[in-house]
């Protein structure tokens, strides 16, 4: 069995929002650079992304279809945002996750060493923060 050929790469947030949002003007984070999105590709389709933010140093945004999660391709783009953020500079990383442990992102933040910090978001979501050790 050929193993799968997987691309992972930073995106053009700006074209992908002009492709989606043709008749709104590009939001100023994005039309700044502040926001970035890495994604992995397969054959031609996108299969994953995740997207951060320079500015505040947020993870905004994780997803993999199903048929590809499994895979290490979650932790790949992760790890790509947050290198990316440390590069510029970012002082603390976090996001925004699940706090009920049934949910897959539960265990799969904390087993890369993303720990809470006691504070919720207005949706009820706890706040984690990936530490400056790791």
């Amino acid at each position: 069995m050929t193993p799968v050929q997987l691309e992972f790469r930073e995106a053009d947030l700006r074209k992908l929002w002009r492709d989606r949002h043709s008749d709104e003007p590009v939001p100023g984070e994005i039309s700044s650079g502040q926001v970035k999105v890495w994604e992995c590709v397969h054959t031609s389709r996108t299969v994953g992304h995740c997207v951060g933010n320079f500015s505040s140093g947020e993870i905004l945004g994780i997803s993999v279809l199903a048929d590809y999660r499994g895979r290490g391709i979650g932790k790949k783009l992760l790890s790509l945002a947050v290198e990316c953020l440390r590069a510029k500079g970012a002082n603390r990383i976090w996001l925004a996750a699940p706090a009920d442990p049934a949910h897959g992102a539960y265990g799969f933040y904390r087993a890369l060493g993303w720990v809470s910090t006691g504070e919720r978001s207005s949706d009820d979501t706890e706040i984690l923060e990936l530490r400056s050790d790791r």
